[in-house]
């Protein structure tokens, strides 16, 4: 539990006091609860949602956003922003992630903000309240199943490093699990989107390794928030064409 809760006052603003001192060992075996964060994250989002149920989708939609970035600090945004801002560059692999280092945001990035809180709008609108609450829980499965599968793109030590070099099958495998009880206890019909989103994953795993030759903490963020943004439109879908 005293893991889980690191993990918890890390990635979450939520007002976490860990009393003993916090190693680094135990900061980074914390973070194979990614997953139970992003149940945390979800059942807050879904708690909104549910007093919210009477009131104007598009209000509703607009407070879960600002909601989802106020419980996460942006964290995974901004990587989401820094990838983009190096991949679309079309530079070298060097020049590549000394872009994504950059604290300034580029065109690219920027772009790819606007895009993608316009999807989180957009989609809060049309979701029920399970997917809100499994969305997150997905995308922290696809930074387990991402970060497992490869290696750091970076020499030397980093957040993103320490990350790649804890999460194995062990951690992708409790991922998987955890996420597929959670989708057993609403509806299996959200396996659909789930698939979709690991291979998304796989996707993108052998797309940073061609272009980065790995990794980093920028591109598992950006797995976070692509996978979220994905389930929630095919969640959407499914149950437009199947549901």
């Amino acid at each position: 539990m005293r893991k889980f809760f690191i993990a918890l006052s890390f990635y979450t603003r939520l007002p976490i006091q860990i009393k003993s001192e916090v190693s680094e060992e135990d900061f980074y075996s914390s973070m194979k609860f990614l997953p139970v964060v992003g149940l945390v994250i979800g059942l807050v989002l879904y708690a909104l949602w549910y007093l919210l149920k009477d009131v104007e989708g598009q209000v509703s939609a607009f407070l879960l956003v600002f909601l989802y970035i106020w419980l996460t600090g942006g964290l995974h945004i901004d990587g989401f922003m820094d990838t983009l801002d190096g991949v679309l560059s079309n530079r070298s692999r060097e020049e590549t992630l000394e872009i994504m280092k950059d604290s300034r945001v580029g065109a690219f990035g920027a772009i790819g903000l606007l895009l993608l809180v316009l999807g989180y709008f957009i989609s809060y609108q049309f979701v029920d309240g399970y997917a809100i609450i499994i969305a997150p829980i997905i995308g922290r499965t696809g930074a387990l199943f991402s970060a497992s599968f490869s290696e750091s793109a970076r020499k030397g030590n980093s957040l993103g490093k320490g990350f790649m070099e804890r999460m194995g099958r062990k951690e992708r495998v409790f991922g998987l699990i955890f996420s597929t009880i959670i989708i057993l206890l609403f509806d299996f019909l959200y396996f659909i989107p789930f698939v979709l989103c690991i291979l998304m994953s796989a996707y993108f795993i052998k797309y940073f390794k061609n272009i980065l030759g790995g990794m980093t903490g920028d591109t598992v963020g950006m797995m976070i928030e692509l996978n979220q943004i994905v389930f929630l439109f095919a969640s959407y879908l499914t149950w437009y064409f199947v549901g």
